[in-house]
């Protein structure tokens, strides 16, 4: 089932997101989890592409076990690396899989570095993947969004500007980066309906798990920690019950705040863990 498809049904759309393993053990905790997850019902689960090398292939992996559970999978796709020959043939592999969605991304530039270098014969922005993708078949493409602006971005009038031309080069749906006030993805809809842009957008949460991850990831992507959250989570610093408590109670106070506003579904960005999504998926239910 393609995305599309996916959020036409009219009840809201759970998903989930992993990323690839790095160690053989790392990839043989996640398969153990895989069925636990299934019993969650997500919509479909998302895998993260790895740049190059084994967690290419370790994504298509992932997704292909996704694929035989009998859960939707969608294969995570970027302009890092690779030509556009190379990226046709990749697809190959993922529809031979039986994967019938992917998440275009433009992709970070490679560590040390600042400035995104497109690889020979290859793509400059998420626009130009999307454009391919949609020449070379059919499919489901979603593309990200971002509530707070990309950090690359000059303002948000810009970034929302960039984000209807990936929608306009074929993108079914967007999918935001994680954000704590919801506030800000209100807003963002707002504006992106404003510009023109018609498709689902899904408001993407991660769970926070502990202090540290959190400030680290937020300063990674530009999102922003609430006053108040942040204050709760340093008076927990190193009681880690406390701190996921915190952080699964504004999760679950995000997401009945959003369902209850008819969002078409919530993207979770789980990190491969089950404990803290599978009380999260009770709570809503």
């Amino acid at each position: 089932m393609e995305f599309a498809e996916i959020y036409r049904t009219g009840a809201p759309a759970v998903s989930f997101e992993l990323f690839p393993p790095k160690t053989a053990g790392g990839l043989s905790k996640l398969s153990q989890r895989l069925p636990k997850m299934k019993a969650l019902r997500p919509a479909f689960i998302s895998v993260t592409f790895g740049a190059f090398g084994t967690a290419q292939d370790r994504t298509l992996e992932i997704a292909g076990q996704v694929r035989e559970l009998g859960i939707e999978a969608a294969h995570h796709m970027t302009c890092v690396g690779s030509s556009r020959e190379e990226i046709t043939q990749r697809v190959e592999r993922i529809r031979a899989a039986g994967i019938q969605n992917i998440v275009a991304l433009r992709g970070d530039p490679p560590a040390g570095t600042t400035r995104f270098t497109p690889p020979p014969d290859g793509f400059q922005y998420a626009c130009e993947l999307v454009g391919h993708l949609r020449s070379i078949g059919r499919m489901g493409i979603a593309v990200a969004g971002y509530p707070e602006k990309h950090l690359e971005a000059a303002d948000l009038e810009t970034d929302i500007r960039h984000l209807k031309t990936k929608v306009d080069m074929g993108a079914d749906i967007v999918i935001t980066q994680l954000f704590y006030d919801n506030r800000c993805y209100y807003d963002f809809v707002d504006r992106c309906r404003r510009a023109g842009i018609d498709k689902p957008i899904v408001p993407g949460l991660l769970p926070i798990l502990s202090l540290k991850q959190i400030q680290r990831i937020t300063t990674m992507c530009g999102s922003r920690i609430p006053p108040q959250l942040l204050r709760s989570l340093e008076a927990a610093h190193g009681d880690d019950r406390k701190t996921h408590r915190i952080g699964i109670d504004h999760t679950l106070e995000q997401s009945r705040d959003l369902l209850a506003q008819g969002v078409p579904g919530i993207h979770f960005y789980v990190l491969n863990r089950y404990f803290h999504i599978a009380e999260i998926m009770a709570q809503l239910a």
